[in-house]
């Protein structure tokens, strides 16, 4: 029978409201023996709660929780070390568990596998049970008043007890406001960040003495500590604790007690040259393992080997960190990603090239063929010398200093001056252009370190989080952003660090292309890229967006506008729909575009943006709200064919001829 109007449209609506792939689209795999690579469930953060050897290995086993994307504790066996150290695991599998996060997971002598976890201001003791898998809760207490709000907790083993440390907050309170409001300011007209500073510091809740505060202040971790775990370094350090932090720095406390705690003062983790370690992402929190520690934030799981050797500030020093491995895993690109396809290694096959919220720009070689891609799991990208590492910094990111350890760096690729070789265009989270120019050769790529591009003078600068779109059109290299009118605009190549403005690009009836659903943080987020999806001749753009993205404008763009608010519709069917959809589904999530070009390569002009659809109608919708990385290519055969990313680092490559783009 056939639907009535209203209910197709809301059919419609809906079913872009959830992430969605064509039926049987699965992740890009690793092509490694084993299908080895970088252990990341599909969440934006990871949090590894502990171990216990729970299937019997010669290596415990490790829990882990994730959270940003669906919440679960899942448990990961283990299976193998790599000849680099790092743990490698077996696919993981779902732990039924009331609780997702604020946990943490440990082993007694007799084997029983504990879990501990907060649950508002309650503490709900959990016992493992293998055959289920399954924590089931034992116990429940109330926190002691001075443990309030607790955001982790770490486990030192006390005979038959445990001796336990919480972290709190100082009080301290950052800017305030909204980021997506033109009065937000996060920092003073001296260039100063605004609000207190907010740090944590411990509390111990020792088996057997009084709850007290056990650091030496209350200002010891900037932020937040993000996981604490006892740890065994050694004679004399058997009851040590390790915590992680926002900003990346591993915190040492040395405990002197045997029973309870007596913690001198903080230690940054060195490593092997005497500094500080920092880990490569934002937010790590740590779990003691077998020869080290395992720390994860958002992106991937890394293991830090323990040398054995103390710095002269009296910290613990560890190697560099290596990935933890998983087998049978998903090529994974870190969190947010922005995909580029190239030849970057000059053999004839295209590779994928991905920046991502880290701010590495990592390179995945295809060792299979343009038809039939396979790819290695990612190595970092160098330039002068030096891993591609671009993060806010101190006064980077529009949203305040919080941000100061996220790149979201969008890299793409062309020939920019003419000599052969491959040299990268990237954005990033500052809204500025920077260009590595490749003094290599097409096989082997040396890139310089970076430099800004230049426009009048005037560093080139754009919305926040974008990516350029490059393309030689005519003999000239033209490169295409969002300025800071949020326009899609056009610039020129005059020389290796100069550019000459081309005006903004526009519709095919005249109007300019806005592309933010708001302003401050619901702007830029777009990942531009040119390329003939329709194969006329003519340049068109594919476009990675967020939720916050409105192309072409914010009463009717995509996604945010068309849809993730409810149609702009009167009468019956206007009041059907309104009643019919529910609150959530005013928002939506990052969506793959296409735009095509209606005018020519050397006089662009632009239809509306469009929607790629499946077999079946619905929208494609890979997942994440904060934004989606999308390009064509000729990747897959068939082409041309659409390369896009969720928001936990999956990639997917979805053949053309089974997407739909009409109107």
């Amino acid at each position: 029978m056939k639907q009535p109007l209203y209910l197709l449209l809301v059919a419609t609506l809906c079913s872009a409201a959830e992430p969605h792939l064509p039926p049987g689209t699965k992740a890009l795999q690793s092509a490694a023996p084993n299908g080895r690579g970088p252990l990341a469930l599909v969440n934006l953060n990871h949090h590894v709660l502990g171990h216990a050897r729970v299937f019997g290995g010669k290596q415990p086993d490790l829990f882990v929780a994730g959270y940003g994307g669906p919440q679960a504790v899942h448990l990961f066996k283990w299976v193998d070390t790599s000849e680099n150290g790092a743990p490698v695991f077996a696919e993981p599998v779902v732990v039924k568990c009331a609780f997702k996060d604020k946990g943490s997971v440990f082993q007694r002598d007799g084997g029983a596998v504990i879990g501990l976890w907060i649950d508002k201001e309650e503490l709900v003791t959990t016992e493992f049970d293998r055959e289920k898998l399954e924590f089931r809760e034992t116990k429940r207490e109330k926190l002691p008043k001075a443990v309030k709000s607790p955001s982790s907790l770490g486990v030192l083993t006390n005979g038959e007890g445990y001796d336990l440390a919480f972290e709190l907050s100082n009080g301290g309170k950052g800017a305030e406001g909204s980021a997506n409001t033109e009065e937000w300011r996060p920092f003073n007209s001296s260039g100063i960040a605004v609000g207190e500073l907010r740090y944590r510091y411990l509390i111990g809740w020792p088996a057997k003495g009084e709850v007290r505060q056990i650091t030496k202040t209350k200002r010891e971790v900037f932020f937040s500590m993000h996981g604490i775990t006892g740890i065994d370094l050694g004679s004399g350090h058997e009851r040590d604790l390790i915590t992680g932090s926002r900003q990346g720095n591993l915190v040492f406390y040395h405990n002197k007690a045997e029973g309870g705690f007596a913690l001198g003062t903080k230690r940054l983790v060195a490593g092997e040259d005497g500094n500080a370690l920092r880990h490569p992402s934002i937010n790590p929190s740590v779990a003691a393992y077998p020869g080290g520690l395992i720390a994860c934030g958002e992106g991937s799981l890394y293991f830090y080997r323990f040398t054995g050797k103390w710095a002269k500030t009296g910290a613990p020093v560890f190697a560099e960190p290596v990935s933890v491995l998983q087998e049978h895993a998903d090529l994974y690109a870190g969190t947010l990603p922005s995909p580029t396809t190239v030849d970057w290694n000059g053999d004839g096959v295209l590779d994928i090239l991905a920046g991502n919220s880290e701010g590495f720009v990592l390179f995945f070689e295809n060792v299979g063929s343009n038809d039939e891609p396979k790819f290695l799991p990612a190595t970092r990208v160098q330039a002068g010398g030096r891993e591609i590492q671009v993060q806010a910094g101190y006064s980077g990111s529009l949203q305040g200093l919080q941000e100061a350890r996220w790149g979201y760096l969008s890299p793409n690729a062309i020939d920019w001056n003419d000599d052969g070789v491959l040299d990268l265009i990237t954005g990033d989270i500052t809204g500025n252009y920077l260009i590595y120019l490749n003094r290599g050769t097409k096989t082997a790529a040396k890139l310089d370190a970076a430099r800004p591009l230049y426009c009048d003078g005037i560093d080139l600068h754009g919305m926040w989080r974008c990516r350029p779109a490059l393309a030689k059109i005519g003999g000239r290299i033209a490169l295409a952003i969002v300025d800071g009118d949020d326009h899609f605009h056009l610039y020129w190549r005059i020389d290796d660090y100069n550019v000459e403005d081309g005006g903004k690009l526009k519709l095919d009836d005249g109007r300019l292309i806005g592309t933010s659903g708001g302003v401050g943080g619901m702007s830029g987020r777009c990942k531009l890229d040119f390329f003939d999806w329709n194969q006329d001749g003519a340049l068109d753009f594919v476009i990675g967006t967020g939720r916050v993205v409105a192309i072409p404008d914010r009463e009717t763009g995509y996604p945010m506008a068309a849809l993730g608010q409810n149609p702009v519709v009167g009468g019956l069917i206007g009041s059907l729909v309104d009643k019919a959809l529910p609150a959530k589904l005013k928002k939506t999530i990052g969506t793959p575009l296409v735009m095509l070009n209606t005018g020519t390569n050397e006089a662009m002009k632009f239809a509306r943006p469009l929607v790629f659809r499946d077999e079946q109608n619905v929208v494609i919708q890979p997942g994440g709200a904060h934004e989606t990385g999308a390009v064509g290519t000729l990747l897959g055969g068939n082409g041309p064919n659409l390369l896009i990313c969720n928001e936990a680092g999956r990639m997917f490559l979805l053949p053309g001829n089974k997407l739909q783009t009409t109107p």
